[in-house]
Parts: structure tokens; sequence; C-alpha cells
């Protein structure tokens, strides 16, 4: 859907994702190793434009680049989706960074941002395919204690596959983020040392 939220940390902020962006999001998803875990996307920009297009007229779904501040450049994606009117509860995904990007905590910090202090919702889960453990431990290292194994959840090319659901609640939030914008606070110090 088309909306105006940007949100700036230390180092990274998100904004929405143009049309412009859709070389990045193709470069990005295509790669071999950061889309193993991934539905398969578009394979060109031609396809990810035609995306694009029908994500605009969808509701509830925000759609984010992530990109470093100094820079302007892109360095991955994020969305909140599925957003539940009634429930006030939404999902967040589609979450991708480049290879050596230090911007896993502060985008994080960001989407959660979001998804309570701008849009007001209750609460947010991510699913992860159980096998990507390095997401599930970062997951897990934020303190997102309220988690879940959900079986045959992703039909990911042939396999089914199980996935883990961490959320998140409006009353657990504060004390996360007060951990996510230390640890996003500690990693632009050392980006800006570099």
């Amino acid at each position: 859907m088309r909306h105006s939220i940007c949100l700036e940390g230390p180092a990274w902020r998100i904004r929405p994702v143009r049309d412009e962006d859709a070389p990045f999001i193709v470069e990005l998803r295509n790669d071999p190793a950061l889309g193993r875990y991934l539905h398969g996307g578009a394979a060109n920009t031609s396809q990810q434009l035609d995306w694009l297009a029908r994500y605009y007229e969808r509701a509830g779904d925000y759609y984010f680049v992530v990109e470093r501040r100094d820079t302007q450049s892109p360095e991955g994606l994020i969305a909140l989706y599925d957003l539940d009117t009634q429930t006030q509860r939404a999902e967040w995904g589609r979450w991708i960074l480049k290879p050596q990007s230090l911007a896993a905590v502060e985008s994080a910090w960001l989407i959660y941002r979001a998804a309570f202090e701008v849009l007001g919702l209750q609460s947010v889960y991510c699913r992860t395919v159980a096998d990507n453990q390095a997401v599930v431990s970062f997951h897990d290292s934020c303190g997102l204690t309220d988690r879940e194994r959900l079986t045959a959840q992703f039909q990911l090319g042939d396999e089914t596959l199980d996935a883990i659901e961490h959320r998140l609640s409006r009353e657990a939030w504060p004390a996360v983020g007060a951990q996510l914008e230390r640890l996003a606070t500690l990693t632009a110090r050392r980006l800006r040392r570099a």
C-alpha cells in the first residue's frame, strides 16, 4: 500500500518502497544464499514492478527499504503486512539484508516502532522457517520470549517446512524496544568508527 511512514534511527532509516527500488529488490531476493528461506519472487524488474503495482493497492501492507542514513544506499527490505484491523495485529517479514550489513538490530527496532508507535498496533508476530537458525536466534536474542513452533507452515519449492512464530505485545514492547535501541546505538557507534 502506498504510505508515507519514514522512521530514522542512529545509522539507518526505513522508508516506503518505490518503483525505482525494483532492481534492488530483484537483486536481493534472487541472491541464492539470501533467498534460501524466502518464497520465490520476481525474476526481473518488469515482474517486480507488476508486483509493486498490486502491492500499492493492498490495504494493511507496509513495505519498506532499509537504507543507510549517511549514504542513502539501500541495505535491505522489511515489511508489516496482513494487518488485522479488528485485533490490531500484523505480521512483520519480507526481511532481507545485504550480506555483511549491520542493519539487523536497527531495522527490527524501526519496524517495531512503526508497528507500535505509528500504527498503534496491539501485537506483532513474525514467522521464520525453523531451519533458519540464524534468524530464529536473532529474534530470541531480542527478548522475544513468546514463541511457538508451527508445523507445516511454509511451502518452499517441493518442501513443506515448520516455522517458529515470535510474538511481541504492546505491553512487552517498552522493554524490548529499550534493549534494541541500546544495541542499535552501539552498532551505529561501531559503524562510525569503521
